[in-house]
């Protein structure tokens, strides 16, 4: 499963980045996603520490892998105005190596789901959480939803609301 940053900041930013190795049994990204993590990080985001310390090749579980000159061709024949090309890294290599990829990003989900590639949102995870048990009660997953919102402007609507408690 590869991941990209805007999934990654927000896990980071509510303190639940521990939910995707639990979920996962490999989670990856691409450099280019952590590139633009360090730019937040000059911008004054501390949580990108967090995600540092978690990156395989500081014995942690977030993969970092590098693209192929197929993937990156296809990266540059996708990107486009309204896609960014840390966007189409992602898309390029789930893509090609047949992964799920994890986005919040409308755009680049739509574009990832045209070329067959399985897209997960932030909902879908949460729902995830809550069937495996890494999310159990209701309070607990209020505190989540309320952090996403409060720390990352996150809004769920009225239905993903309720089709999350639905699974408690």
């Amino acid at each position: 499963m590869f991941v990209d940053n805007n999934i990654l900041s927000s896990l980071t930013k509510i303190e639940r980045l521990e939910l995707l190795p639990a979920l996962f049994d490999q989670v990856g990204t691409v450099p280019s996603v952590l590139d633009e993590l360090h730019r937040d990080e000059v911008a004054g985001y501390q949580f990108v520490e967090r995600i540092d310390a978690v990156k395989s090749y500081r014995g942690g579980w977030l993969q970092v892998y590098s693209l192929r000159e197929a993937e990156v061709q296809f990266a540059d024949e996708i990107v486009d105005a309204s896609l960014s090309f840390t966007d189409a890294e992602c898309i390029a290599v789930a893509t090609t190596r047949e992964e799920r990829l994890l986005t919040d990003d409308g755009h680049a989900a739509e574009m990832a789901s045209q070329r067959d590639v399985e897209v997960w949102d932030l909902k879908l995870l949460l729902e995830a959480a809550l069937v495996k048990g890494h999310i159990e009660t209701e309070s607990e997953l209020k505190t989540v939803i309320d952090a996403l919102r409060e720390r990352d402007g996150c809004r769920f609507s009225n239905q993903d609301r309720t089709d999350l408690f639905d699974h408690l």
